[in-house]
């Protein structure tokens, strides 16, 4: 795609015109609004656009393969903004529209058989002008009345692509997995999105977290009270307390930023919020070191059914979860077992009557609560 600056029409009276004054103008006009928008667009709040009032995909693909082990792909429905601030919009009518002109947006790759994982990305040149529309009978000459950007389809594997980013024209709007001859589209990856409300998987996945989030508030809450009211004075029950407190006091700064502002944020919001949670957890835990920290670990790690090492690597992959925008599903999966984790424990915690052990005995008190088993409706939960 052409990269050179496109200035501005230099308009005079008396000069003879033609249409590639026009298309000069316009050229113009779009990339300065291309500029406005890159201004306000970084690596990762680019996108998909929420679309209000449609409850389908944001995204439609159709993934196939052909008797010569050619991959064919076509993109049916997307509404975006590359990084670069150039706009995507593939909608039923605009299908309609290419398909009539004979430029479906469909591609054709052979692919080889060494790499298994590929990504779909889709570039627009929106100064290459596809003629779409039916003539208008009354004009002459004929000529078909609107244009639109021209969209191209790559396959790309993932050993030759930057999964932070593909340009500034482009987007990965899918991943692939290829064997044996078959393709098969990953159903839960999802593109980068300029806001939560962009996808409907991100949607689901905000309401699980703020589930999460006021459940671990009401915990904290109920531990810290029974601490206070039977006058728990042993050292594992100052450390929880100190713990419960800390994490307390971190929720109720954020809970509201989470449920107003978080909501039509861009999906980085959300995980910060959660890796900012693992830390403040890991802190609480720390001071301890050397004076504790391996008894209240070892206390903690009991009631989760998990190892002191297993417990402490889920903090820290949380902690140093690199979030990668245009694979959002990858950082949401390491979130989600550091949220099932925390619930597991906290939700411990509060069954307990007596944080540590009896005075008159080696034994922690549990009281084990029997949870019947749901049956699971959406493929990721946080509340397990």
């Amino acid at each position: 795609m052409e990269s050179k600056y496109k200035h501005r029409v230099n308009w005079a009276d008396g000069m003879k015109i033609n249409k590639d004054h026009f298309i000069d103008f316009e050229d113009s006009l779009m990339q300065q609004l291309m500029l406005v928008n890159s201004n306000f667009i970084h690596q990762n709040n680019f996108g998909l656009l929420p679309n209000p009032g449609d409850s389908d995909l944001p995204v439609k693909l159709s993934v196939s393969m052909d008797g010569q082990e050619s991959v064919i792909v076509v993109v049916n429905k997307c509404n975006a903004v590359t990084l670069g601030g150039y706009q995507i919009i593939i909608n039923k009518d605009i299908n309609a529209y290419l398909e009539q002109s004979g430029h479906l947006i469909k591609s054709k790759f052979a692919i080889n058989n060494e790499d298994s994982v590929w990504y779909i990305v889709l570039s627009v040149n929106p100064y290459s002008r596809i003629p779409i529309g039916y003539a208008n009978p009354n004009e002459e000459p004929a000529r078909k009345p609107f244009v639109v950007g021209k969209y191209q389809i790559s396959l790309l594997s993932e050993h030759h692509i930057n999964s932070k980013e593909v340009g500034l024209n482009s987007i990965i709007l899918g991943k692939v997995i290829i064997e044996d001859n078959t393709s098969t589209l990953v159903e839960d990856f999802i593109p980068p999105c300029t806001s939560i409300q962009s996808h409907p998987d991100l949607q689901h996945t905000f309401v699980e977290v703020g589930a999460f989030f006021n459940a671990i508030e009401l915990y904290c809450t109920q531990v810290i009270q029974k601490i206070h009211q039977k006058k728990q004075a042993n050292d594992l029950a100052k450390m929880v307390l100190v713990l419960s407190t800390d994490v307390l006091a971190y929720l109720r700064g954020i809970i509201s930023t989470y449920r107003i502002n978080d909501k039509y944020a861009s999906p980085v919001e959300m995980v910060i919020k959660l890796i900012n949670l693992a830390r403040t957890i890991k802190g609480s835990l720390d001071i301890y070191a050397g004076t504790g920290k391996e008894e209240l670990l070892n206390y903690l790690t009991d009631w989760c059914d998990v190892n002191q090492g297993a417990f402490e690597n889920v903090l820290n992959e949380m902690i140093s979860l690199e979030y990668i925008h245009t694979d959002v599903n990858a950082s949401i999966e390491k979130a989600s077992s550091f949220t099932v984790l925390m619930n597991a424990l906290f939700k411990k915690l509060n069954e307990l009557e007596y944080i540590g052990k009896k005075s008159d005995s080696n034994i922690f008190v549990k009281e084990d609560v029997i949870v019947e088993e749901q049956v699971k409706k959406r493929r990721r939960f946080f509340m397990e």
